[in-house]
């Protein structure tokens, strides 16, 4: 997308979904990806520091080298915040080795965002291409006499043509109306259907598994709950227990609500623990040291 049309915003929100277990490594010039699990690092650029005036002591950390300490890492998931130089190149050989790779980049079409990837500074060769498994396009379009924020389309990239180099794509979904806000599912997906052969599910059965998504998601909806902290945890919670979520959402989330108490219950004690060691430690050497005045 755009500036300001909600890359950042969409990147945060589908974050969400990846599985609470899986390891996450982000990397951006600033903070901004804020997420709920507990197996995340997050690399952030800087500059090298000056120690005298005019002299700069220390390398520059850019993109590319946290990229590539990341790699290091065995992460099962990797967050770019922008794309935009060589860092590229790894991460979509990353991706061609079976990471799973999120990222944002300006682009307002699937034809723009191929000249931006193929030419200087990111110049990728077409067959890398290939590796990119979806890709979402936003937008800020005018309703109403005010900008609102919109996932125009969901493109997949299929295969590259063997013979005349094109990539061929497809378009799964698609929003198509600035008056009843709504979104059209074509009815093809390349990973759709990968999802559903991996599963050994018929197109019944991934039907019901999208409903019973779009069921809880609806409900988060309904209720207000917007917090990414609240919203991975039901994400977080649907992945150990599908059923129970599904019964009852708001047991759920009352149950992270009292397991967030619990926690910090017990890092207050712990703190207070600490404390209390601290105390006993000085009143010891205290005790000890008023010992050998004495003597």
């Amino acid at each position: 997308g755009g500036t300001a049309s909600g890359k950042t915003s969409a990147l945060n929100a589908l974050s969400l979904f990846i599985p609470p277990s899986h390891k996450i490594v982000s990397i951006e010039d600033t903070r901004e990806v804020n997420l709920p699990h507990k197996n995340w690092i997050a690399g952030t650029t800087r500059e090298g520091f000056s120690m005298t005036e005019g002299e700069k002591s220390g390398k520059d950390i850019d993109m590319f080298d946290l990229l590539r300490a990341a790699l290091r890492q065995r992460p099962r998931v990797i967050i770019v915040g922008e794309v935009r130089g060589r860092e590229a190149y790894s991460l979509f050989q990353a991706m061609a080795t079976g990471h799973t790779s999120y990222a944002t980049i300006h682009a307002g079409n699937i034809h723009t965002l191929i000249q931006r990837l193929e030419n200087p500074p990111i110049s990728l060769p077409r067959a890398l291409l290939t590796s990119l498994d979806i890709i979402v396009f936003i937008n800020a379009i005018p309703v109403g006499g005010k900008l609102i924020r919109r996932i125009t389309n969901v493109t997949e990239i299929i295969k590259m043509d063997p013979d005349t180099k094109q990539l061929i794509f497809m378009q799964p979904f698609r929003w198509i109306s600035k008056v009843d806000d709504r979104f059209e599912f074509t009815g093809n997906s390349k990973i759709l259907t990968n999802i559903r052969l991996v599963n050994d599910w018929d197109e019944k059965r991934l039907k019901k598994e999208m409903e019973n998504r779009m069921k809880v998601l609806q409900w988060m909806i309904d209720n207000k709950v917007r917090s990414y902290k609240e919203v991975g945890a039901i994400i977080a919670e649907y992945y150990k227990d599908p059923e129970s979520v599904l019964k009852d959402p708001g047991a759920a989330l009352k149950r992270i609500h009292e397991d967030e108490k619990r926690e910090e219950y017990e890092r207050i004690k712990k703190i207070e623990m600490i404390e209390e060691n601290k105390k006993t430690e000085e009143r010891g050497i205290l005790k000890l040291l008023s010992l050998r005045r004495g003597k």
